[in-house]
């Protein structure tokens, strides 16, 4: 995982902390990805992506998700970092529980969630749990 992305995801757990309503970043496409796959596991609520007419920068608005008044984000916890790498096998994937987090990894399909690497029945590397 690249520092980028990793500073983008503890962007998203100080936001959330600090209870703010959204986001707003520089747009980089490798974040947009992984905005598709938090949305679609309810860790954000939506996100769009602004162009200033004036100097042609785009942002991406990330308005984020909230239960009970307590942020989705806060139990973020990040696995491998450009200095160490952690892989894991489909075998041990299984012995992991989905019930309490969401395990996410990097695979040669792409991003995926843990349940859906169980589908796919491939393992890959660990890069963060929500």
């Amino acid at each position: 995982m690249s520092i980028n992305t990793i500073r983008f995801l503890l962007q998203l757990k100080n936001a959330s902390l600090a209870q703010n309503e959204f986001i707003s970043i520089k747009h980089n496409r490798r974040y947009i990805n992984l905005l598709k796959i938090l949305y679609q596991e309810g860790f954000i609520q939506s996100f769009r992506i602004e162009t200033d007419l004036k100097t042609k920068n785009k942002t991406i608005i990330i308005i984020l998700r909230y239960y009970s008044n307590k942020p989705v984000f806060s139990s973020l916890k990040l696995i491998s970092t450009p200095s160490l790498i952690n892989y894991i096998s489909l075998k041990n994937l299984y012995k992991l529980s989905d019930k309490k987090f969401v395990f996410f990894l990097s695979t040669g399909k792409g991003l995926l969630t843990s349940i859906e690497c169980k589908q796919h029945k491939i393992g890959g590397k660990l890069l963060f749990v929500c």
